[in-house]
C-alpha cells in the first residue's frame, strides 16, 4: 500500500458511506474525521493513520507533515441535492432535522438554506466552504493537481474499480449503503424552483461535467486488459445486485 496518507473527502451524498467501507477494508488504521474533537487531536491522530475519512474540507493537510492524496465522490448537483434534503428533512431516523411539513420546493427557494447545499461540492474541494458561490477555477485546479482519484456516484461501481486500481488494492464489490429511501421517485417542482436550484448549483454543475468527462477518458485510456477486468467486475457487481 501506498505510504502516502490518504485522505477521503466525503461530500455528503455522494456514496461515501460505501466508499469509506472499501478504504477501511484496505487501510487497517482508518481515522473518521466525526470522532475528532480539536486540531491537536486532528494531528495526533494523523502520525500513525494510513486513512482520514470524513465530511472536512480541502486544506485538512496543513494538520499533517506527512505525504498526503486526496481522493473524492462526486455527484451531479440536482441529485445531491435532492438526496440530501429527503436524508435530511424526510427521514424519521434522523430526528435532529426532522420536518413534516417542509417541502423540497420551500427549501431551494428559501435563502435560509442556502449554505446547505448551494455549490457544496465545489466549496469543499475548493476549501471555501463559507462562501455559497466559490471559485470554479480554484475548485477545478484543486482537483486537477491535488486529488489523486475522483470518482462519479452515478458510475458508482466503475469508480470503485478504478480506485481499487489506482491504489493497488484488489477490486471487490461494496453494496451501497446510507441509501436514501424516504426519496420519492418523482419530484415535481415549478419552472421557479427549479430554475433556483439550477442557479444555485452552477458551479457545482460545472466542476461535476469536468470530473465527469475526466473521469470517462480514464476509462477509455484503459488498457485492452484493464478494460477486460472492468467488464468482468461490472458483469459480476451485476450478478450480485440481481440475486434474491
Amino acid at each position: 500500500m501506498d505510504d502516502k496518507l490518504l485522505l477521503y473527502l466525503h461530500i455528503p451524498k455522494t456514496g461515501g458511506s460505501s466508499f469509506t467501507q472499501t478504504i477501511m477494508d484496505n487501510c487497517p488504521n482508518t481515522v473518521h474525521f466525526y470522532t475528532l474533537n480539536n486540531a491537536a487531536e486532528l494531528s495526533e491522530s494523523l502520525i500513525g493513520a494510513d486513512a482520514l475519512c470524513g465530511h472536512f474540507i480541502y486544506g485538512i493537510h496543513q494538520f499533517t507533515e506527512r505525504e498526503y492524496q486526496y481522493a473524492t465522490m462526486l455527484r451531479h448537483p440536482l441529485e445531491r441535492t435532492f438526496s440530501s434534503f429527503y436524508f435530511k428533512y424526510k427521514n424519521p431516523a434522523y430526528m435532529f432535522s426532522y420536518n413534516q411539513e417542509l417541502t423540497f420546493e420551500e427549501y431551494v427557494l428559501n435563502p435560509y438554506f442556502d449554505l446547505e447545499y448551494c455549490n457544496l461540492q465545489a466549496r469543499m474541494i475548493s476549501g471555501e466552504i463559507t462562501n455559497p458561490y466559490p471559485n470554479y477555477k480554484t475548485a477545478r485546479d484543486r482537483l486537477k493537481q491535488h486529488f489523486a482519484f475522483f470518482g462519479i456516484t452515478e458510475q458508482y461501481e466503475a469508480s470503485l474499480f478504478l480506485f481499487a486500481q489506482k491504489m493497488n488494492w484488489e477490486p471487490k464489490h461494496y453494496p451501497k449503503v446510507n441509501v436514501t429511501k424516504v426519496r420519492p421517485l418523482d419530484i415535481s417542482l415549478s419552472k421557479e424552483a427549479m430554475k433556483s436550484v439550477l442557479l444555485k448549483n452552477e458551479i457545482d454543475h460545472k466542476l461535476y461535467k469536468y470530473a465527469y468527462r475526466q473521469f470517462n477518458e480514464r476509462i477509455l485510456n484503459l488498457s485492452f486488459e484493464q478494460g477486460q477486468q472492468l467488464k468482468t467486475y461490472l458483469r459480476e457487481g451485476r450478478k450480485k445486485t440481481s440475486q434474491p
